[in-house]
């Protein structure tokens, strides 16, 4: 279950399919319906807290009655809170996609760690994806109840085949949502520093979000016109196949997708060394918000002929079926136990 059904089809429809190939029964639950399954729809579910979230203690209770689920994993942290509050008596695994919080001193990086470690005793299991999550459960969860992995839900590799790099002028991209966390302007910074720097080049930013119509008249503001654009949603993998790099300027992430995404085709990522963007395999990595630096970076990888030559990893790692097994194989410990002592059974059904 999650807070949106755009969650499960972005992430768990596949890992779904491989646990029934295995004999076992899925259900989905979310706050809005589903595009690729059937989900029960869960009203007060939602991406961020708010009041009318109240209602959706009772229907998860009466979802996870009517389905007779015999563990629940839960992701996106609004629903995971609530899923874990609402009594159900079926144990929860949380599939936590990154703690939302970060390095700082800022009021929700202190409460935030104090409301996670109060819902621990509601928690039968967590699985981690990046090694600053994984060390903060490992202080405060035995081992036995905490799943790590590397790659996170991984890719449908089919949809990410290798692709030849493209001739011309330097290409690059920025994926994400146009929003505070995501921190896009400092793409623009980026960009203006590879402009000065004299670089020929073309930043396509793919996405949506609050901040687009900001960034299409900083876009103008700043004379970016015609080596910047920002034309809103699109297709992330056929973007990134006529790009030579990803540019990716996230506060913080759990494990960005779009940077395993750009991986799998072969192509690197240029990121700030911040939490989970730093798990991410053969990213080159700068002082957090640095733009002058990361464009630097990028200038003298350009200039010495690096970014023309195909990038070199083992995608195999990168395949959903890694963490649809691993989880499978972790769920069964919890089965019948509502507490956080767990016990060994077979057969799950697993939501």
């Amino acid at each position: 279950m999650a807070s949106t059904g755009g969650m499960l089809d972005s992430f768990f429809t596949e890992i779904a399919d491989s646990w029934r190939s295995h004999g076992h029964t899925v259900s989905f639950g979310a706050g809005t319906p589903m595009v690729s399954a059937q989900a029960t729809v869960i009203p007060g579910l939602s991406r961020r807290p708010d009041p009318r979230m109240i209602r959706a203690l009772a229907g998860l209770r009466h979802w996870s009655n009517r389905e007779d689920l015999d563990v629940i994993v839960t992701n996106s942290a609004t629903a995971s809170a609530l899923v874990r509050l609402a009594g159900t008596r079926v144990p929860v695994v949380y599939f936590c996609h990154g703690l939302h919080w970060n390095e700082t001193r800022s009021i929700g990086d202190r409460v935030w760690p104090v409301i996670e470690r109060m819902l621990l005793s509601r928690t039968a299991g967590v699985i981690s994806l990046n090694s600053d999550d994984q060390r903060w459960f490992a202080q405060h969860l035995d081992g036995g109840r905490h799943l790590h992995l590397s790659a996170g839900v991984g890719l449908n590799l089919a949809d990410y085949p290798i692709r030849e790099l493209p001739n011309g002028p330097l290409r690059l991209c920025w994926i994400g949502e146009f929003s505070t966390r995501k921190r896009p302007l400092l793409a623009l910074d980026t960009a203006a520093e590879l402009q000065r720097r004299g670089i020929d080049f073309h930043l396509e930013m793919l996405g949506e979000g609050t901040l687009r119509t900001q960034i299409r008249a900083e876009i103008s503001d700043r004379g970016l016109s015609g080596i910047v654009s920002a034309d809103g949603p699109g297709d992330a993998a056929a973007t990134l196949a006529r790009s030579h790099a990803l540019v990716h300027t996230a506060q913080w992430e759990g494990l960005p997708r779009v940077m395993l995404e750009s991986l799998a085709i072969g192509r690197g990522s240029y990121a700030f060394d911040v939490k989970g963007v730093r798990d991410i395999p053969l990213s080159q990595l700068t002082t957090d918000g640095d733009a002058p630096e990361l464009a630097a970076r990028i200038g003298a990888d350009w200039d010495s002929g690096r970014l023309r030559e195909p990038l070199v990893f083992d995608r195999v790692v990168l395949d959903y079926s890694h963490a649809a097994t691993g989880i499978r194989q972790f769920l069964p410990k919890f089965i019948g136990v509502a507490s956080t002592t767990p016990a060994v059974q077979e057969d799950p059904h697993v939501e």
